[in-house]
């Protein structure tokens, strides 16, 4: 028998309630049959429960205070804002590089926080793995829509008029008059802006395909599309650059009127791993490779959700296949990847299903139930295809970031912070919000007592004193700030707003420390999400359609179908089989072990940062939850203890003490 692999299938904002309540309706048969030889267990996120921090506690086993990462930027020593999604500001040993240390193999594939990479000999491919659509350094393009009469106004989507041709050749002689449109393919390098034609053409029954050419004639086509089916893939290029597209034509009546066509995002065959070579060879052996699932078009109603899926599914194939290429045929050890996917889903549907949601409805529950269902599917397809490339010898694991629950109510830092007179502007008609261009310029620096980083990724739950650290004038800004977090109530429900408000030296109780961490750190109570767009008012109801979310609320949060906790499985040598970890007796792990208990299973030491203990509960062999006597046994010494400290209490008066010692 040969050294065990490790596959680390990383699995963005999966939920243990909706997945084993999908398991056990049999949607997902072959998680439902892989939860039944695992280890399993909720695991409790990093505060806060964000993507870049919880996937570095995850590789790295270190508190987020360690291994650096507390929000989307890194502030660097020389003043520089790196992104969080790189390695620049990692500052822990993660996994893949202790098991490369001591001479194992590792690949990593879209995983946040990897590239640049530090691996000597092993992979790292697309290791920037941004999860918002537009944001992957690597991309050619992003992808674009192109419908005609359309009333969603959206940069992503162009409207198109449809004409008949000119000066075409190559036409077919029979069927309609031809139809034809410009379509602009928006490249993320505006040099290599492009603009492409398409054509439809049919038979006597009507137009029934689109085909898409680089110019107007049919032989400089690049793919051709039929109703509500997917296009070859084709290999296009941009200045000296290569890249793979596809289309789907998402819509096309008979006469031509309703039309709409998705462009898939462009990647490019190389630029994109380390070395690059791993890359391109995957790309031979697997097809091309897609970073992103754009599911904003169909939140935009602009394609079915089930185009979405289909993508979502096919960028789950190749994560399935590249584990096992990478293992099987370049003789990698470990293998970890993420897949975010499942995140944008939940952020729009999850909340339809449960009912601790303000705005559930239970006639339109089966609609949401449906999308998440088939996005569920589709990780059990991908999970289906690894599973038939490895053996019993071999270790799975299914771990997601954090969880996902409804939004009842958005918080408007900014807007408390000004109406308490925390937060001063020059001008107080200027928008209480920190994505206001040039936020800093706009603040009275001699006014403002607090302040937030600006830009959407630097988060209001990190405060900021405007006062020399530990001055007189700082300690009495900070007790001010918490006082007024702490008795904050929502006069809707009469409930606090902020679970804990803790001062910059208290945080280490939820694991926060170091040079990234402001002078007072904000927890939001279950149910409450920090939000962006201007307000009047400093609380409001969600009604938007991001029904869902984390990062800001209590890592322990529970609803019906939602949580913020994470999920964690494993199967292979020396793991229990169908064991839940049982939470009312030993709680819930924490992210943070899952390196050092992978590391034990793999005999290896963890990383070097590690701060989590191997869950040996999750261990063949080892005793989990005890149970206490049901029958007290009698011993003589301490029989009577209780009835006798009492009376001893009572005799001395010892209450009548101001403070009790213990």
């Amino acid at each position: 028998m040969g050294r065990s692999k490790l596959y680390v299938m990383g699995i963005d904002q999966m939920v243990l309630p909706l997945t084993k309540y999908l398991a056990e309706e049999g949607s997902i048969p072959t998680i439902a049959r892989l939860l039944e030889r695992s280890a399993v267990s909720q695991a409790l996120a990093s505060y806060p429960c964000y993507t870049p921090n919880n996937w570095q506690s995850i590789a790295t086993g270190a508190n987020t205070g360690t291994h650096g990462i507390l929000s989307w930027f890194v502030h660097m020593p020389d003043g520089e804002d790196v992104s969080s999604l790189t390695s620049l500001g990692v500052n822990a040993e993660t996994m893949w590089e202790a098991a490369e240390r001591q001479g194992l193999k590792a690949a990593v594939l879209h995983y946040p926080g990897t590239a640049p990479s530090r691996l000597k000999r092993g992979y790292v491919l697309d290791g920037n793995a941004g999860p918002i659509f537009g944001g992957c350094p690597y991309e050619l393009a992003t992808a674009e829509a192109y419908a005609t009469l359309s009333e969603v106004r959206n940069e992503s989507l162009k409207e198109v008029a449809l004409v008949p041709v000119e000066g075409w050749q190559g036409l077919p002689d029979r069927g309609p008059t031809p139809l034809t449109t410009p379509i602009p393919i928006t490249t993320k390098d505006a040099e290599h802006f492009q603009t492409w034609q398409v054509i439809l053409l049919g038979d006597e029954r009507g137009y029934d395909r689109a085909v898409i050419c680089r110019e107007k004639g049919l032989a400089t086509a690049i793919c051709e599309a039929r109703l509500n089916q997917w296009s070859q893939w084709a290999t296009v290029g941009f200045g000296d650059r290569r890249g793979t597209v596809r289309f789907k034509l998402t819509g096309l009546s008979p006469d031509g009127k309703d039309f709409k066509l998705y462009r898939s995002q462009i990647m490019p065959l190389d630029g994109w791993s380390e070395p690059d070579d791993i890359g391109a060879e995957l790309i031979e052996q697997i097809g091309p490779y897609q970073e992103h699932v754009s599911q904003v078009f169909d939140v935009l109603g602009i394609v079915d959700f089930e185009t979405c899926v289909e993508e979502g599914d096919y960028q789950g194939q190749w994560l399935a296949k590249a584990a096992l290429y990478l293992t099987q045929k370049k003789d990698c050890d470990v293998f970890f990847c993420h897949w975010h996917f499942l995140d944008d889903v939940n952020h729009y549907h999850l909340a339809h299903l449960d009912p601790y949601w303000f705005r559930y409805d239970e006639s339109k529950a089966p609609e949401h139930w449906a999308k998440v269902r088939l996005a569920y599917q589709a990780i059990d397809h991908m999970m289906e295809t690894l599973l038939k490339g490895v053996t019993d010898d071999d270790y799975v694991v299914m771990v997601s970031d954090h969880g996902c629950s409804p939004i009842n109510r958005q918080v408007h830092m900014e807007r408390f912070l000004f109406d308490r007179g925390l937060l001063a502007f020059k001008d107080p008609r200027t928008p209480k919000t920190m994505l206001v261009r040039d936020w800093y310029n706009k603040l009275d620096w001699d006014k403002t007592k607090v302040w937030l980083h600006e830009g959407v990724f630097l988060d209001p739950f990190n405060i900021y004193i405007n006062a020399p650290r530990d001055s007189a004038e700082y300690l009495a800004i900070q007790r001010e700030l918490l006082r007024e977090l702490r008795t904050w109530v929502d006069e809707k429900n009469g409930q606090t707003v902020v679970a804990m408000a803790l001062a910059r030296r208290d945080a280490q109780l939820i694991g926060l420390w170091g040079d990234q961490l402001g002078d007072v750190i904000v927890m939001l109570e279950s149910g409450y999400q920090m939000a962006k767009a201007e307000s009047p008012v400093p609380l409001a109801d969600n009604l938007g359609a991001l029904s869902s979310g984390h990062a800001r609320m209590l890592p322990t949060t529970e609803s019906k179908y939602g949580t913020q906790k994470a999920v964690f499985t494993v199967a292979g040598p020396g793991v229990k089989r169908g064991y839940t970890r049982p939470t009312e007796k030993l709680g819930d792990i924490r992210l943070i072990d899952v390196a050092p208990t992978l590391s034990h299973l793999l005999g290896i030491e963890p990383p070097a940062q590690n701060q989590g203990t191997v869950v040996r509960d999750l261990l063949a062999g080892h005793e989990g939850a005890r149970e206490r006597p049901t029958q007290t046994p009698f011993y003589k010494p301490t029989g009577q203890y209780k009835k006798w400290i009492q009376r001893f209490f009572d005799e001395r008066d010892v209450m009548a003490e101001e403070v009790v010692p213990c």
